[in-house]
């Protein structure tokens, strides 16, 4: 059974670079129906962030994806895209500079905070580069000893990192700072999501990832003000 920490790594790599062998052990059957499993569970279980399941709770039968995606998302996610499929969707997509990029970065869906007593370059802007949500990425990357990958010293706030950063945390046993994280950083993902929908059919496999997201961050919040 896939930990929670696999679940996010997983989906970190389908927003981030991968290369063809990856990505196939990646979609495999047997590795892709874990991955599904592990969604499944986070969409329903009431259950601490990142806590072990007991026995009871592994042997638990939980309902189908369709309970909460549409019908095409589901399709989408039980076949992931080949990797030459993939790969043109991120450079024609997820690569900066092109008109019709869909880049998956939070900066680009947030509004610049205004602090007071601070300078802020662009008060109350949206859609721009490293904004203070960069910087609250970068300063929390860096505190937790680790280090921005050269991909995205651009875009420290780009979602790959985000759950990257999820499974790091749920690895390292800081779940309490995991859920706090999910809570915060990813409401941004609703206003991402608008934007791939303006993509059409070829964006569905990804539309689908963002409303597992937003599907789990919801049942986080709602077993957090159960406990």
């Amino acid at each position: 059974m896939m930990e929670d920490e696999a679940v996010f790594s997983v989906l970190s790599k389908c927003f981030a670079p991968v290369d063809e062998a990856d990505w196939k052990h990646l979609t495999g059957n047997a590795a892709w129906s874990e991955f599904l499993d592990g969604v499944r569970r986070l969409l329903q279980d009431d259950r601490p962030f990142g806590s072990a399941l007991s026995p009871l709770a592994r042997a638990r039968k939980r309902c189908p994806l369709q309970e909460f995606l549409s019908a095409g998302e589901v399709d989408a996610l039980f076949c992931p895209p080949p990797f030459a499929e993939k790969n043109l969707f991120f450079a024609r997509h997820f690569t900066g500079g092109l008109a019709d990029s869909a880049l998956p970065v939070e900066s680009l869906y947030s509004t610049w905070s205004v602090v007071p007593g601070e300078q802020t370059p662009f008060p109350q802007a949206k859609g721009l580069y490293l904004s203070d949500a960069a910087r609250y990425l970068r300063a929390l990357v860096a505190s937790m000893g680790l280090s921005v990958p050269d991909e995205f010293s651009d875009c420290p706030d780009h979602l790959a990192l985000e759950l990257d950063l999820l499974a790091v945390m749920l690895r390292s046993g800081m779940q309490r700072q995991a859920g706090q994280f999910l809570a915060e950083r990813l409401e941004w993902l609703t206003a991402y999501r608008m934007r791939l929908l303006e993509l059409g059919d070829e964006a569905r496999f990804y539309i689908g990832l963002i409303d597992v997201l937003l599907g789990i961050r919801a049942q986080q919040g709602a077993a957090v003000l159960s406990a």
